[in-house]
């Protein structure tokens, strides 16, 4: 699941997981708290730019959490990223094209 917590409110978004790209992800606010939570998968959390989410090449990436099974990961959205998209995906087999990604605005 990616959930969102802060600001906006508290509230569960979508699962981490398959077909996620196409979600319209809410705008977020500096000192949001994003989870990403997977459960019974193998899946990665990577901060992208534009273009590693678009082309899933992962060349500027950073890895931030890698797991089976269970596993989660919390992002706290930084003041410096107001007024960006924030990009976020898997890296794990064919995560990435399959949609484990996801945006976000921040504002």
């Amino acid at each position: 699941m990616v959930w969102v917590g802060g600001g906006n409110g508290n509230r569960w978004i979508s699962p981490w997981g398959y077909g996620l790209q196409n979600w319209k992800a809410p705008k977020v606010l500096p000192g949001d708290l994003l989870v990403f939570q997977w459960v019974n998968e193998w899946h990665s959390v990577h901060k992208v730019d534009v273009a590693d989410y678009s082309a899933c090449t992962f060349l500027n990436a950073k890895q931030l959490a890698r797991g089976r099974n269970y596993g989660y990961y919390m992002y706290r959205v930084p003041g410096q990223d107001y007024g960006k998209t924030i990009y976020f995906s898997s890296n794990v087999g064919d995560d990435c094209s399959n949609g484990v990604k996801v945006s976000f605005n921040v504002g």
